[in-house]
């Protein structure tokens, strides 16, 4: 079986996402706020070490230079070693939103209102979300001057981490009963049946990107490629249809439902990438079509 050790990286994390969300209790956003903890923990540290006296302040206070200054120690680094690009230079604001949101989790009074809770510490995903923006175009900078089998290798592991989010979308779903059985199955559907088909959609891809790789222009590639698109268009009709009569059925008993939901719930990600896949599958297949008729006036 292709992709076997894959598909049970998958089965654990579903096993252990089950676990979390549904037997622990675990919300999906408890999970996301575990990245706030360690800069909370920071905070907590460099206050309490403030407060112990004037050494203990002038410590802390050099700490908190130097740990926020990480960023542009890396930055110094790859200059050093030749390896430094333009996309680096946003190092320097990382090191610079570090700087605020570390001083404002040590003084969160410093947020008015927004520092009275325990929101305080959402303050530090403006942190992490310029991290990530940072690795992402750094990522797509290295996709940009691969080529060969290393492009292969790096589309497979994306292809891979976003099976993986889908997987987890599926088991921090959240069943919403009503009083009519069928209007809860349809609401249920309408929210995981999207990232089921991600991942669907995901073993396809790597299965064309596995025949790609032996030969781009055989007939099992073309065959992987027709698969995928048939797939992705199969996809697209379900889950709408699925969106579409929950919506109907909900106006059909808006009487006898306590909770009634009209907003568009459409899971954009989701047919993003269900419709860039079947966009690039339809292109893979026109450029194969393309070779062939080259071929034929050679």
């Amino acid at each position: 079986m292709k992709f076997k050790k894959y598909l049970l990286f998958l089965l654990f994390e579903a096993v252990g996402g089950i676990g979390i969300t549904k037997v622990m209790r675990v919300k999906a956003e408890s999970v996301f706020e575990l990245l706030s903890y360690p800069l909370v923990k920071m905070a907590d540290f460099l206050g309490a070490m403030s407060l112990s006296g004037s050494i203990g302040n002038a410590a802390a206070i050099l700490i908190y230079s130097l740990f926020c200054l990480i960023p542009v120690f890396v930055m110094l680094f790859r200059m050093k070693n030749k390896t430094f690009t333009k996309i680096d230079s946003l190092l320097v604001l990382i090191s610079a939103v570090l700087f605020v949101v570390v001083y404002l989790l040590i003084n969160p009074s410093e947020m008015g209102l927004h520092g009275l809770g325990e929101e305080a510490s959402m303050v530090a995903f403006s942190f992490w979300s310029l991290l990530v923006g940072y690795l992402v175009l750094k990522f797509a900078d290295i996709v940009k001057n691969t080529e060969g089998k290393r492009t292969e290798k790096l589309l497979s592991l994306v292809l891979k981490i976003t099976g993986a989010v889908f997987v987890f979308a599926i088991c921090s779903a959240e069943l919403v009963t009503t009083e009519i059985g069928i209007v809860t199955v349809l609401s249920f559907a309408n929210t995981i049946l999207p990232s089921i088909f991600g991942v669907l959609i995901v073993i396809y891809c790597l299965n064309v990107l596995s025949e790609f790789a032996l030969d781009r222009y055989s007939e099992n590639t073309l065959k992987a490629i027709e698969k995928l698109s048939s797939v992705c268009i199969l996809a697209l009709r379900v889950t709408v249809s699925v969106t579409a009569l929950f919506s109907v059925l909900q106006l059909r008993f808006i009487n006898e439902l306590s909770n009634v939901n009209f907003s568009v719930d459409i899971p954009i990600l989701s047919f993003g990438f269900i419709l860039l896949v079947l966009i690039l599958s339809n292109f893979l297949k026109d450029s194969k079509a393309l070779k062939e008729d080259n071929d034929s006036f050679i």
